[in-house]
């Protein structure tokens, strides 16, 4: 009786530790399974590595880090620390004895010939204030796409939820460019639009062909979609409905450029113009049913 309720136990903190480790809690894996860098906490020392999603190093040329630590020193002043990483992504400072804040870091790159600013992701950003004494190791990761930590039940219709780039899709009961009324498309439709990328991701990594399908109804979604957590990359966008009969029409999107309706329509990326920290600002993809 005594062995089964030893054995019970033991199957009970396996149940537990597993369960810790699937929270991210005490996993030294990033969210997306690739294996965390490792830094050593060493007294006194603010030390961490900035690496890709999948753990390898960052190579994009032009590339730049800004990675700060905040924190009050034992002679009550309050300073923000900046540290230099170096080109395999490591950094390291000696810090001052004192209390610091949750390090915090963002990258600047370039994409066609424009420079992008982007949170960096924190590795277990799960500790709070800290005591530079025993040593305060941060690593970070630039995600472009997947789930954000704090979203613990991610949503693909939740465009906060994602890394990636948010795609607005909106249907036009008018069109403008020749005053005509459109009509939407009959409940129980679907859409496949079609992402053909015509640039390389803003990491410098091949991009690759979208497709995605959507339900269409009226009632449940009036008019208005989106396609969340885009690889940010340049495209060429285009849709193919499938009506309830087995027919297809394809879709007409609406120029950015000199707001007519084509078959296809361009996605180009852009910087948001007050500079700061942001990330990508697609346009909007407006649609009618010929």
């Amino acid at each position: 009786m005594t062995g089964r309720l030893l054995n019970r136990m033991k199957l009970s903190l396996v149940a537990v530790v597993t369960f810790s480790l699937g929270c991210g809690v005490t996993s030294d894996r990033n969210t997306d399974g690739a294996p965390a860098a490792a830094a050593a906490a060493a007294p006194g020392q603010f030390s961490g590595r900035v690496t890709n999603a999948d753990g390898s190093r960052i190579t994009l040329p032009g590339v730049r880090f800004s990675i700060a630590i905040n924190g009050i020193t034992a002679v009550g002043e309050n300073n923000r620390f900046p540290v230099s990483v170096g080109a395999d992504g490591t950094f390291s400072l000696k810090l001052p004895r004192g209390m610091f804040y949750p390090p915090y870091g963002t990258i600047t790159f370039p994409f066609e010939g424009k420079n992008y600013v982007a949170d960096l992701d924190p590795v277990n950003p799960g500790e709070g204030t800290r005591n530079s004494a025993g040593g305060i190791v941060q690593n970070f990761v630039w995600r472009i796409t997947g789930p954000k930590p704090r979203a613990l039940n991610p949503d693909i219709n939740n465009a906060t939820h994602w890394f990636g780039i948010t795609v607005p899709l909106l249907f036009q009961p008018y069109r403008s460019d020749n005053q005509q009324v459109m009509r939407p498309l009959p409940d129980g439709s679907s859409i496949v639009w079609t992402l053909r990328p015509t640039s390389k991701l803003i990491d410098g990594s091949e991009a690759k062909l979208l497709s995605i399908k959507r339900r269409w109804s009226e009632m449940a979604s009036p008019s208005m979609d989106a396609l969340n957590d885009l690889p940010p990359t340049n495209y060429e966008v285009s849709g193919v409905a499938t009506l309830p009969d087995g027919s297809t029409k394809l879709l007409l999107l609406q120029d950015m450029d000199d707001r007519k309706y084509k078959p296809t329509s361009r996605l180009v990326l852009a910087p948001y113009a007050n500079g700061g920290t942001v990330y990508t600002l697609p346009a909007m993809i407006m649609w009618v049913v010929p």
